[in-house]
């Protein structure tokens, strides 16, 4: 039987392919979490693959020991038997995309390939070099377009386009995995090192763009293609690992943490520690004094 949760909810939708007659790409999900969610329990999808890709945000995925921290535009694959999960950390702010298919079998048809063609294809998924790699936008682009063709009204080439699609972000993958690894240029490493050294300050995205010599539409798209979220987003994320260790050392007031990472209030400072973290800055500092070194 097949290891499948269809557990669709307002901030989750997850299409069937079982009921339209598909063998091989059994479910195709995606998410748009505004805040963080509850870890992903550890689980397996017994002889399926499951290939998730993370359109914006951050992820943190664990398989056994291993750990795998993705960023907007990464791919992640885990293979037949393989249990995974996201271990302590919650499921992340941003859209991710999961996807559940079988590998044919010798003599089996794969979406619209022969089987020759089919065993062709499953050879190249199982033989990744890294189950973790950049992808870039335009795995996302057919993701969403397969969404588009599912909710047309029934036609004769419906089911056609939709395997054809398919096939497409599966070969886009493949061709995505043999890149080289995400480099981040100068430019917007400079970028981030200003935000680190300046990290109690107040940033605007102009001023940002500015300092990387670009367009605030440019420096926007280039700084979200290289880092894997927006500019904003990433100073947010920063200011809140940096407020970590001070709520840890119970040495300061959540007040006084907020106000010295320029948060404009403490209310709008939790709000967005619970958006990233899924608790609020007391219950985090809470949590820290009752898993602390015992005297």
């Amino acid at each position: 039987m097949d290891n499948v949760l269809i557990d669709p909810s307002d901030e989750r939708r997850i299409l069937d392919f079982r009921p339209l007659g598909f063998r091989d790409v059994v479910v195709l999900g995606r998410y748009s979490y505004a805040a963080v969610h509850q870890a992903l329990e550890e689980h397996c999808h017994g002889d399926m693959v499951e290939i998730c890709y993370l359109e914006c945000g951050e992820q943190t995925y664990f398989v056994g020991p291993q750990r795998f921290d993705l960023t907007g535009g990464d791919a992640f694959i885990t293979f037949p038997g393989e249990k995974h999960g996201s271990g302590p950390s919650p499921e992340g702010k941003g859209v991710l995309f999961w996807m559940l298919l079988h590998l044919p079998g010798p003599r089996r048809r794969f979406l619209s390939l022969s089987p020759a063609e089919g065993q062709h294809l499953t050879k190249a998924l199982l033989n990744i070099p890294s189950r973790h790699f950049r992808s870039g936008p335009i795995l996302g682009q057919t993701l969403h377009r397969i969404f588009d063709v599912y909710d047309r009204s029934d036609g004769p080439l419906r089911e056609i386009e939709m395997k054809n699609l398919m096939l497409r972000f599966l070969l886009d993958l493949l061709e995505a995995s043999q890149k080289p690894a995400r480099k981040i240029t100068d430019t917007i490493g400079r970028v981030q090192e200003f935000i680190a050294e300046n990290i109690c300050g107040e940033f605007i995205v102009k001023q940002l763009a500015q300092r990387a010599g670009l367009s605030t539409p440019a420096f926007k798209a280039r700084f979200k293609r290289e880092v894997g979220i927006p500019p904003i987003d990433y100073v947010l994320r920063k200011k809140i690992d940096h407020a970590k260790p001070m709520l840890r050392s119970g040495r300061h007031t959540v007040t006084d943490v907020a106000m010295h990472l320029g948060f404009s209030t403490s209310q709008y400072f939790a709000a967005v520690f619970r958006r990233y973290t899924g608790q609020t800055p007391t219950e985090f500092r809470r949590q820290g004094e009752s898993t602390g070194p015992k005297q």
